[in-house]
């Protein structure tokens, strides 16, 4: 919903961009304030463009988490890759993210490609080098500060730690300065407009993410069958998909042990989010090359 705008307010999306793990769901959760992308150690924990809110006197700013920007291999990393792009379209400003822990060595060739599709775009673009409280003194970041800047004409080069915070409030400001005039696209209070069934999928995901070993990850999908709400308490159903019966094992672990942890630790997350006590009842299902089936990628929301 748009509401009107205000004489003087400012407005706008801001796409938060960047290789597969370089901490843009954390940038974005940082800066809009509260959890609206899940965050993993694993390298395309996000897939579609997920939209955070941060509103304040006279400006209201949309962060858009996107998916880590590599050559598609499948449909789903196709559809990635669309999103990418249409969230770089349909943006006001960027949020670039380069990985400190890489300042000992030369900028690979997805951080030149990004760079260059983001320079191909025109629109005004922040530089973010992420994760400085893995070195062990900042400057040992100039080298790739230097690289960076000499990608493209950025309106700024930040470095920052979107973990610790470090830095992400000039951020903030910097882009708040960046921001054009325009409308309140959400109600004041919004926090992210992805659907509630959605949301509640990706938190079980992430979950399911942490539990799992390296050959599974990507083989995880999760969807929400059905929410039945009963005064102060909430059944959720849901479905954890793989893609071979040997995944569904290691989903499962040795007596059921691994989906209760995982189911575990998701009910907490559910609950606070719901405010209400929560009955999960997860299972895991086989569903060969999900991946590449179109209809099955629109029923998960990419």
């Amino acid at each position: 919903m748009i509401e009107e705008a205000a004489k003087d307010f400012k407005s706008g999306f801001v796409a938060v961009l960047g290789r597969p793990n370089v901490g843009k769901s954390t940038l974005v959760n940082r800066l809009v304030g509260g959890k609206v992308s899940i965050i993993s150690p694993r390298p395309q924990t996000t897939r579609g463009p997920i939209r955070g809110v941060r509103d304040g006197p006279g400006y209201q700013a949309v962060f858009v988490d996107t998916p880590g920007s590599q050559k598609p291999r499948d449909t789903l990393r196709s559809r990635m890759q669309e999103h990418v792009l249409n969230s770089l379209s349909e943006s006001d400003i960027v949020l670039l993210l380069f990985d400190a822990a890489q300042a000992h060595k030369e900028l690979g060739t997805g951080d030149r490609y990004v760079a260059h599709l983001v320079a191909e775009s025109g629109t005004p673009a922040i530089a973010c080098v992420n994760k400085v409280d893995l070195l062990s003194d900042a400057s040992v970041a100039l080298p790739i500060v230097e690289a960076v800047s000499a990608l493209a004409d950025y309106e700024d080069v930040f470095l920052l730690s979107a973990k610790e915070g470090l830095n992400t409030e000039p951020l903030m400001q910097r882009v708040i300065r960046l921001l054009p005039s325009g409308p309140r696209y959400f109600p004041e209070g919004t926090l992210t407009d992805y659907p509630e069934t959605l949301v509640l999928a990706e938190y079980i995901r992430e979950k399911a993410l942490l539990a799992m070993h390296e050959e599974v990850p990507h083989a995880i999908a999760v969807q929400t069958e059905e929410v039945e709400r009963n005064n102060n308490f909430t059944v959720l159903y849901a479905t954890i998909h793989v893609e071979r019966p040997s995944q569904r094992m290691i989903v499962l672990g040795k007596g059921g042990r691994t989906i209760k942890q995982i189911g575990a630790e998701a009910r907490g997350e559910v609950e606070r989010l719901l405010g209400t006590r929560i009955y999960l009842d997860l299972k895991v299902k086989v569903t060969p090359g999900w991946r590449n089936d179109r209809r099955f990628l629109e029923r998960l929301g990419l």
